[in-house]
């Protein structure tokens, strides 16, 4: 599990260097002087200083205090076990949650998170396509979308989803949501789905193969891909539960943006809490 995950297509050769030695050595990348780490990455002082920054920390000290307690986290946390005891299943099914929010958060790009939003808000009717355990968090979307009257619903076959979808345009929006990117249902529907030019929001657990398998037959910068985090032998350890946290914060998100960027929505939000107290504590409405 790395420290800072970033595309490495987006740094050069000096400032991968300086990347690898954070994911690689943390422990040491933390005990030293700038110094000290500059002469084992072979760069100066002032480069160090410079990658810090453009990594989004404002100094060196600033990456090293992110880099000692994300790696405690992870030593803490992240770190799974064998299941011989209770406090180890315990441990091991709180930690592969933890990781899954948290770093499912950390990998979101703000400005598309905030176009999907809109997308969902403008739209007139919203479907999400989940199989098997996937179907937990999109009947729960579905709830929260109707809450702010957005028209939704969700599907866990690929003949619902075509009887419906038939009926779909490009003002409406579909979510699909696969944890190993490799369900033909889900792909053959996104490839139809696109080649009707619905906009299309793809959830998954493994971006790289999940773009593998559309690439050829769609582009896929004109669809939204956002990857769920998940441990990797999570995904073996606990199947049932793995991807479906990262999903359920995904889509807790968008309905808060789509919340907090709307007053309306505010209001009636502090209404309805203000209903539920009155019918729970003085039984009535």
């Amino acid at each position: 599990m790395k420290i800072i995950d970033l595309n490495d297509k987006k740094l050069n050769s000096t400032e991968s260097s300086i990347l690898n030695l954070v994911n690689n050595d943390p422990e040491f990348f933390c005990s030293h002087s700038i110094q000290e780490v500059s002469k084992k990455s072979n760069v100066s002082p002032s480069t160090m200083t410079r990658v810090c920054q453009k990594l989004g920390f404002k100094s060196f000290k600033s990456i090293q205090m992110f880099v000692y307690e994300k790696s405690r986290m992870q030593g803490s946390y992240y770190k799974l076990g064998d299941d011989n005891t209770i406090e180890e299943i315990i441990h091991n099914v709180r930690g592969a949650a933890i990781y899954t929010i948290n770093e499912t958060l950390n990998s979101i790009e703000n400005e598309e998170i905030e176009l999907i939003s809109k997308e969902i808000y403008s739209s007139k009717r919203v479907m999400i396509f989940g199989i098997e355990q996937q179907q937990i968090s999109a009947s729960s979307f579905v709830l929260n979308l109707s809450r702010i009257n957005i028209m939704a619903q969700a599907v866990s076959n690929i003949h619902n989803y075509v009887q419906r979808a038939i009926f779909f345009d490009e003002n409406d929006f579909v979510i699909f949501i696969t944890r190993t990117g490799w369900t033909k249902e889900i792909v053959e529907s996104i490839k139809w789905t696109y080649n009707k030019n619905i906009p299309i929001l793809v959830l998954t657990s493994d971006k790289e193969i999940t773009s593998k398998q559309l690439e050829k037959d769609l582009d896929i910068n004109k669809i939204h891909i956002i990857e769920t985090q998940t441990i990797s032998n999570d995904k073996i350890k606990y199947p049932s539960i793995s991807s479906v946290p990262g999903e359920m914060i995904i889509f807790d998100l968008i309905i808060n943006i789509i919340v907090s960027k709307n007053e309306k929505y505010r209001e009636k939000f502090k209404k309805t809490a203000e209903i539920s107290l009155n019918w729970n504590f003085e039984g009535k409405l």
